[in-house]
Parts: C-alpha cells; sequence; structure tokens
C-alpha cells in the first residue's frame, strides 16, 4: 500500500521529452506483440541496460511477480496440457511445443509489463497527459471527440496516483489504531470497506476539478495550449536508439 508508481530521481530517463517516452511505450509495446524470440532477447538485454544505466531499483518490479506467476501458471496449462477429443480432461499430457508457445507468451507479457512500469517511474501524471494530448491533438480535425477522449485520458492518469495515496492513508489510521485484522478474510473485508470513502474523495476531488476548469474557460471539443519541453540532444539521441530499437523488433517479425 506504500509503494508509488513515480520514482524520484534525476536519471536519463527522468529527463527525457515526455512525448517520446509515451510514443516509445505505445510503439514498443505492439511490436513486442509481433516480433519473434529474437526481438524479446533484444528487448530483455534493453531493458536491463535500461535499469542499470539509470540505477532503478528492483523493488519497483515486485508487485508484477504475482501477477505473472499465475499467468504462467495460466498459459502452461492452457497452452502446454492437451488431450485428444476422445479421452478426459485428466488422461492428456504436456506438449513441448505447448510449453514453448506459453513461455513465449509469458515473456512477451513480461516484457511488457515490466516496460510500461518502468514508463510509470520515470514519467510524472501529468507528463504522460502532455505527450498523449500531443499525438491526440491532430485528430481533432476530425472530430472533437479526440480532445475530449485525450482529456479523460489524462485525468484518469492523474487520478490513479491520488487514488492510491488517499487509499494509502486510509490503511495507514486504521493501521496505526491498532484495529487491522489478521486473518486474511477479515483483512479483504476491510478492503472491500475503503472502496466506499475512495470513492466519495474521487468525485470531491473531480468536482473540484471540474469547477477549475470552468473558471479557467475550457472549452469541450478544443485542445488547449500547452507548454512542452524544449528537445535536447539526449532527446535525439534516445530518439534514434529507440528508432532503431523499433526497426529490429519489426524486422524479425
Amino acid at each position: 500500500m506504500d509503494q508509488e508508481l513515480y520514482w524520484h530521481s534525476d536519471s536519463i530517463l527522468h529527463r527525457l521529452d515526455p512525448r517520446l517516452k509515451v510514443g516509445g511505450l505505445a510503439i514498443l509495446s505492439l511490436l513486442l506483440t509481433l516480433t519473434h524470440w529474437q526481438g524479446l532477447a533484444l528487448t530483455s538485454a534493453m531493458l536491463i541496460g535500461l535499469v542499470l544505466i539509470n540505477h532503478a531499483p528492483l523493488k519497483m518490479f515486485r508487485g508484477m511477480t504475482l501477477v505473472l506467476l499465475w499467468l504462467g501458471l495460466f498459459y502452461c496449462f492452457a497452452a502446454g496440457w492437451t488431450w485428444s477429443e476422445s479421452a478426459s480432461f485428466w488422461q492428456g499430457h504436456w506438449s513441448q511445443a505447448g510449453l514453448i508457445q506459453a513461455m513465449i507468451m509469458l515473456w512477451r507479457i513480461a516484457l511488457v509489463f515490466t516496460l510500461t512500469r518502468l514508463f510509470a517511474a520515470v514519467t510524472l501524471p501529468m507528463e504522460q497527459g502532455l505527450g498523449i494530448i500531443y499525438f491526440f491533438a491532430p485528430l481533432t480535425r476530425f472530430s472533437s471527440r479526440a480532445a475530449e477522449f485525450a482529456l479523460l485520458l489524462t485525468m484518469t492518469l492523474r487520478f490513479i496516483p491520488l487514488l492510491l495515496e488517499e487509499g494509502s492513508l486510509i490503511w495507514k489510521a486504521r493501521l496505526i489504531k491498532g484495529n487491522w485484522p489478521d486473518s486474511w478474510l477479515r483483512r479483504s473485508w476491510e478492503i472491500v470497506q475503503m472502496i466506499v470513502p475512495i470513492i466519495l474523495i474521487s468525485l470531491k476531488r473531480a468536482e473540484e476539478l471540474g469547477e477549475n476548469m470552468i473558471a479557467r474557460g475550457y472549452g469541450s471539443g478544443s485542445v488547449q495550449s500547452f507548454l512542452f519541453h524544449e528537445r535536447t540532444v539526449i532527446d535525439f539521441w534516445c530518439g534514434f536508439i529507440m528508432a532503431l530499437w523499433g526497426l529490429l523488433l519489426l524486422i524479425w517479425h
């Protein structure tokens, strides 16, 4: 509960243009679903290099371990356990080709999760919103809904850390009072009871945000002017590396 999505530091990834990070995440995540094992191996090496160069703490990836474990078990049984049409489920056997397919699928998902987690750790929610708005701005020529959809994504990204923070404060308050149960069943019930106060807090925050937007003269269906970071030499070099990275993933398709 006390873990934050954002990692406070001043690494190279933190200083990159948010438009470059948002575009890179979208393109690389898409290409990871298409590339073969060579591209997966390249992406694994690149992610390890990014973590080491930027001195990113490994504990921020700890939350993905349990999820990947359950996904691995699911894919192993779904793709690796086979049986004939005339036989029952328990009369089946393990398929080597199915297990390899399951491991490659899990490898893809793990890389996408790791890439997304690293992106969230080095990009503030406001910067994520600016990057999204930049790519949605050209679509407003065709439909005014593009600006509203970009605003919706921006508000969602902004509210997720706030809700996690409010939930953490409520959990810590109950923990300090000493009434936090020991059994997992009662803990689950306590967590369910925390949903109502979090929803009320989110509605209050949304109302305050709406009043501020009206006071600032926001108009529906138009993209407002935003101030972006000036591109640096590091942005150009990282953009070149990212383009080469994506090109190799596309070649190994």
